[in-house]
């Protein structure tokens, strides 16, 4: 994941105003692997459980991705990455001691 998105930086965030931005920042690679179609399965499940009056499910599902393309945009994500898996590493290793 950090190799990716090291290869391709992105200077700005896109607008992530409608579904269709989310759609198009997806396709261009601003998610992480495997998230344009997880994000269509989860809009198809989420859309079919919802009723008229109640699109929670949806807007839920909405801002998950749109949050995930905030991160993967973020430059400062693969350090902090980078850091929770050393800590994790770090961890590990004193467990094991």
């Amino acid at each position: 994941m950090s190799a990716r998105h090291a290869e391709t930086p992105h200077a700005s965030l896109p607008h992530l105003r409608t579904v269709a931005d989310i759609r198009a920042a997806l396709r261009d690679g601003r998610g992480f692997p495997g998230d344009a179609e997880s994000f269509e399965a989860d809009l198809a499940r989420a859309l079919d459980t919802s009723t008229a009056t109640d699109l929670h499910q949806v807007a839920d599902v909405i801002k998950t991705y749109a949050g995930s393309i905030r991160a993967f945009s973020d430059p400062e994500f693969d350090d902090a990455l980078q850091e929770g898996l050393d800590l994790i590493a770090e961890i590990k290793k004193g467990s094991q001691e």
